[in-house]
């Protein structure tokens, strides 16, 4: 069993936990570098979860408290303590200016989705998305994007998400060693 709860700030050890194991699995974290992205993550996760500006939904193992706020199902997995955090989606909502498109300027920006490779397969990153997308509507926002691994992009397909010709992303680094 598993249910989907928001993120608390007493959880950031294993959030930043669970931010590493995605960067893992994405083969784009070497070990030397892990410290210091490791505590990169905490200041962030200190200092934008508390003021609202990050806001973070999990999946925990069976177990869970009374703050749950999502769906339970799946079943238990022997490695997982009960009541661990298992899965995460982050969620950024910032101010853009209207556009035809987005007359109220709010844009959604979904991150962080990232399940423990245990628990995969089970519908839990899918169950997220939807939970944060459920906010994303409640809360008016007309828009929402996010970035796709090779490993997620089917899902993220599946749920509507799209890759827009007309508007392709374009990116520049300004650190000499991205």
């Amino acid at each position: 069993m598993w249910t989907i709860r928001e993120g608390r700030c007493d959880e950031i050890e294993r959030l930043v936990d669970l931010r590493l194991a995605m960067f893992d699995a994405m083969g784009i974290l070497e070990d030397e570098d892990k410290p210091s992205v490791r505590d990169d993550c905490r200041a962030y996760f200190a200092e934008t979860m508390p003021a609202g500006a990050f806001r973070v939904w999990v999946a925990v193992s069976s177990g869970a408290d009374e703050t749950n706020t999502g769906r339970e199902t799946g079943s238990g997995h022997g490695e997982t303590r009960e009541s661990d955090l298992i899965a995460s989606i982050g969620l950024v909502i910032h101010s853009v200016p209207p556009s035809p498109h987005n007359r109220v300027g709010k844009a959604g920006y979904i991150m962080n989705l990232v399940t423990l490779p245990a628990w995969r397969r089970r519908g839990i990153a899918r169950a997220l998305i939807e939970h944060v997308l459920g906010v994303l509507r409640s809360e008016g926002v007309p828009i929402v994007g996010l970035h796709a691994s090779n490993d997620g992009r089917s899902l993220y397909e599946r749920l509507g998400f799209r890759i827009r010709d007309d508007l392709p992303e374009m990116r520049l680094s300004l650190k000499r060693d991205e």
